[in-house]
């Protein structure tokens, strides 16, 4: 038996403004873009899909700045070399204990 096939709403361009509006906000408080198209989408019953495209379409998504990627990538530099000391450190640490503990 093949699973019924969905079926979705015709939305109108006022409501489809209003999505990507609403969207936006959710993205500038601080949720993913995903994680803002798939609520929108869910409230709409439409495609999470479609809700990215009209996002997208609008020219309006929020972008981070060069300075906010640029400090990002140092704090994930800093996070990859502490990381990496601590695991051979401990990886050293442990190489001498084998199974007898």
């Amino acid at each position: 038996m093949t699973p019924a096939r969905r079926r979705y709403r015709v939305v109108d361009e006022q409501t489809k403004a209003d999505a990507v509006a609403t969207a936006i906000k959710c993205i500038e408080a601080g949720d993913s873009f995903t994680a803002s198209c798939a609520a929108v989408a869910a409230q709409l019953d439409v495609s999470e899909t479609a809700v990215r495209s009209w996002v997208n379409a609008s020219g309006r998504r929020p972008q981070p700045s060069w300075t906010v990627v640029s400090r990002l990538r140092a704090d994930l530099a800093a996070a990859t070399e502490l990381n990496r000391r601590l695991v051979n450190r401990y990886a050293s640490a442990d190489c001498g204990m084998g199974a007898a503990q």
